[in-house]
Formats: structure tokens, sequence, C-alpha cells
């Protein structure tokens, strides 16, 4: 949790892994690059894991876009492009992965 002691409130961050959860209600936020699940409430007062919320978001957005921009094979220089630009989008989600682990799993 990334909370101070002086603090007013508590806040529950989730823990749960992403693969684990298949029902969540309504009041827990996919992360599907982070492969985590955190709480609305957290997200709103967290700084931090608001700035989860939306760079999980843009990942997940810009990997879709990715995808959908695939160059036929006839184009090997476009192929190498996009190929490139997937391995600078894997890498980024495991960057993701990491800080959603750093700011979730240990408390302050």
């Amino acid at each position: 949790m990334c909370l101070r002691e002086d603090d007013l409130e508590v806040v529950i961050v989730s823990t749960v892994p992403w693969r684990r959860s298949h029902r969540r209600p309504l009041t827990v936020l996919d992360l599907p690059c982070a492969e985590r699940t955190v709480g609305v409430e957290a997200a709103l007062k967290l700084p931090t894991v608001m700035m989860l919320v939306v760079e999980d978001t843009c990942t997940q957005i810009a990997r879709e876009d990715w995808r959908r921009r695939e160059p036929p094979r006839w184009r090997p220089q476009a192929r190498h492009r996009w190929h490139a630009e997937g391995r600078r989008l894997h890498a980024k989600t495991a960057r993701l992965k990491e800080l959603a682990a750093q700011c979730l799993d240990t408390p302050d």
C-alpha cells in the first residue's frame, strides 16, 4: 500500500493477481497490463494507484492499436518497424508490472 502514517484514512488496496479474480464486483478495476486489480476507492484516493490505472489504460490502448496495424508480410521494412514497436510495448508492460508490484505489494 502506498500510505503514510500521517494519512487520516486507511484505504484498502487489492493485491489479488489479475488471473485469479474471475468475477469482480463493480468496486474493483482491472489492470490487464499489470495483471492486477485495484479497488475504485484506492484509485480515487491514492495518486500512485490512479497513476497505475491511467498508465495501464494507456498501455492497453497502445497494444490494441499496435495489433491492428500489423503490416502485410510483403512489406518487410514496415514489419521490422512494427516488431520493434511491439518490443518497446512489451518492455513498457514489464515495467508497469514491476511498478504495480512495488506500489501494491510493499507496505510503506
